[in-house]
């Protein structure tokens, strides 16, 4: 009988170890599971700031995609105005190229009539010498007439024995006249009756 109460004795000092033993366990388990979860809270508050924190990232690479489209259009647009500079800078340019140029002939031009001027001015101050006394003036006269007479027997000399051409008013047609110069038509008209008196 000892044995057996020996045996239960030792039975229950085992199971209390055994129990001891895994309520221990249990405690480490526990704790270990408290620190894993305090862990996993950390992690998780990682997480949502981690979360938060790409977010704000992401918000931030929107609004600088936002700006970079913005001054690419910009630029794009300061590209256009550039280029219409420069073509409206040539076209001025040229325009101002084609104006010195203009300048340079009407600056030549100018010089010209300057020097004709002179020249029109000193003929004129001669005339006005010559023609300022009533003696210059009579010969000045008759060489006028003279040059008159002599233009007045050339145009004598060369037209005389020579037929005019022409078709002394007769009507031409094709580029021909009608009736030749050597023709004489004699045209006749006659009155009309006179009316009868009532």
């Amino acid at each position: 009988m000892n044995w057996i109460f020996v045996a239960l004795i030792a039975i229950t000092i085992f199971s209390a170890y055994k129990y001891v033993s895994a309520l221990k366990e249990k405690y480490e388990l526990l704790n270990t599971l408290n620190e894993i979860k305090q862990q996993v809270q950390v992690l998780e508050n990682d997480k949502q700031n981690l979360s938060r924190e790409l977010d704000k990232e992401r918000q931030l690479a929107d609004k600088l995609t936002d700006q970079n489209s913005g001054l690419k259009e910009n630029l794009r647009a300061s590209i256009a105005r550039l280029t219409k500079l420069f073509v409206d800078t040539e076209k001025a340019q040229k325009s101002l190229d084609d104006l010195q140029a203009q300048f340079s002939l009407l600056r030549a031009e100018n010089s010209a009539l300057k020097d004709q001027y002179t020249q029109v001015s000193s003929e004129n101050e001669t005339l006005k010498a010559k023609l300022g006394s009533a003696a210059e003036l009579k010969k000045a006269l008759r060489e006028f007439r003279k040059q008159i007479g002599k233009v007045g027997k050339e145009i004598k000399q060369k037209t005389q024995g020579k037929p005019v051409d022409g078709n002394r008013g007769f009507i031409i047609k094709d580029g021909q006249p009608t009736i030749s110069p050597n023709k004489v038509i004699k045209i006749e008209v006659t009155p009309a009756p006179a009316p009868a008196k009532e």
